[in-house]
């Protein structure tokens, strides 16, 4: 079974936190520098404007960089291994997707850190695990998984359509709106034809 290395995402989030760290700072100097300068302003004091430039402006500007560095570094990092897992998942689980189908409906639920898919009436479920994240996914990370099962299931479809693969209708919803209010289906093959939506998706990560 097909698991997220935990050892290593740990580290990457050590990596991700230093780079939140690293925003707040640059928050905080951000606050600092606009302090400073206005009372410099309004007290016409040099010692205020000096240290708003030569103080506040460097550490805004190292923040920053730490930030970029650690998302670079870090983020990327972490959203490569989701969807490399993500693949991998659905490579496994390949016969319980049902490609043999011409119409599929799938149905997307959160459980605790578990996503899981099932589709049509059959009770098959691809189950990724994301507990390697933790014992709670924060809004954040669950926005990018489901991201990345979206990129992914809408590519597959796509990408069998290219082959010459024969679909009707192919679309998912996800159960209480987990990214949209309405939870409402979101088609990817309509009347035998990729969705304009579905096709740049798969276009853009192909």
């Amino acid at each position: 079974m097909v698991q997220l290395d935990s050892q290593r995402i740990k580290k990457l989030q050590t990596g991700e936190r230093v780079g939140n760290i690293a925003i707040a700072f640059c928050a905080v100097a951000t606050a600092a520098f606009i302090t400073l300068f206005t009372l410099s302003e309004a007290f016409k004091n040099e010692l205020l404007y000096v240290l708003a430039f030569s103080l506040a402006i460097p550490l805004i500007v190292l923040g920053a960089g730490v930030s970029a560095f650690c998302n670079f570094k870090f983020g990327v990092a972490i959203d490569r291994a989701v969807r490399a897992y993500v693949q991998d998942v659905f490579v496994e689980n390949a016969a319980k997707i049902h490609p043999e189908r011409k119409s599929l409906s799938f149905f997307v639920r959160l459980d605790g850190c578990r996503v899981i898919l099932t589709v049509n009436s059959y009770n098959d479920e691809i189950v990724f695990d994301f507990s390697a994240f933790g014992k709670k996914l924060s809004a954040a990370r669950k926005a990018a998984v489901l991201n990345a099962v979206d990129i992914r299931l809408t590519s597959a479809f796509c990408k069998l359509y290219e082959r010459g693969a024969d679909y009707a209708s192919v679309d998912y919803r996800e159960k209480d709106g987990l990214r949209r209010k309405s939870g409402k289906t979101v088609p990817i093959i309509t009347d035998g034809k990729p969705e304009v939506r579905a096709m740049k998706l798969y276009l853009k990560n192909k």
